[in-house]
């Protein structure tokens, strides 16, 4: 017998036994409740079932035909989600871009896929773009994540390839722009660093005005040394 069937069985059981120790009636609302229970727990038990039968298939595979036989087999799991950015993943760096753009969308179309999976496979979506020249999408999918802001820990690298977008194509303004968004996150992130860099490159060296600038004092000129005169001529006899 299943777990999740044990557990039905558990509340059911708990009901009858109340019903005969007391020979009460059970209120309708409780009755209610305990089938409300008995079903929370079933369907819990389904999912981390289903989630460690994934798990076990996805550390198996080892192409990504095989990792989107995980995806088909367990829709609806994260370790289904993982093994499909994981065949994305695996076809963007065979340079199969095609491949990878279909499994990457394929994460984005499904509801219910949790946030954080989601954020990362439209950060794959974008470099995805970006590698077959698609930029204006790519920087679209890229802001859209970055914007999330501290509710995503892509947001830092998504803003950096934004900023290396604009780079790119010499616009600075909208660079300097999106620089100055990224260091409102996490001051301990790697790319926020980047980006703080980057900004102080961009502003070039600061130089001081020069009215605050200490004044040195200049040494006076020596004075000329006196000069000599010349000797009187002989006089004429």
């Amino acid at each position: 017998m299943h777990q999740a069937e044990i557990i039905v069985l558990l509340f059911t059981a708990v009901g009858v036994l109340a019903v005969l120790a007391h020979n009460i009636t059970l209120p309708y609302p409780i009755v209610l409740v305990l089938g409300g229970l008995g079903y929370y727990y079933n369907q819990q038990v389904q999912r981390e079932n289903a989630e460690a039968g994934a798990r076990e298939a996805f550390l198996a595979a080892k192409t990504p035909e095989e990792l989107v036989q995980v995806a088909d087999k367990y829709p609806h799991t994260d370790q289904g989600t993982m093994a499909l950015i994981k065949a994305a993943d695996d076809s963007f760096t065979k340079l199969d871009y095609a491949a990878a753009t279909k499994d990457y969308q394929r994460i984005l179309d499904t509801a219910g896929t949790d946030r954080q999976l989601r954020d990362s496979a439209q950060v794959g979506l974008a470099s995805a773009l970006e590698a077959t020249g698609k930029v204006d999408e790519a920087l679209t999918a890229y802001l859209d994540v970055a914007r999330r802001g501290d509710k995503t820990a892509y947001a830092p690298f998504a803003y950096n390839a934004a900023a290396r977008i604009y780079e790119q194509r010499g616009d600075k303004e909208n660079e300097r722009k999106i620089l100055l968004e990224e260091t409102s996150l996490d001051p301990d992130s790697e790319f926020v660093k980047q980006a703080q860099a980057k900004l102080q490159e961009l502003s070039g060296p600061v130089v001081a005005p020069l009215q605050n600038m200490p004044t040195v004092p200049v040494p006076a000129a020596p004075a000329p040394a006196p000069s000599t005169p010349a000797a009187p001529a002989p006089a004429k006899p």
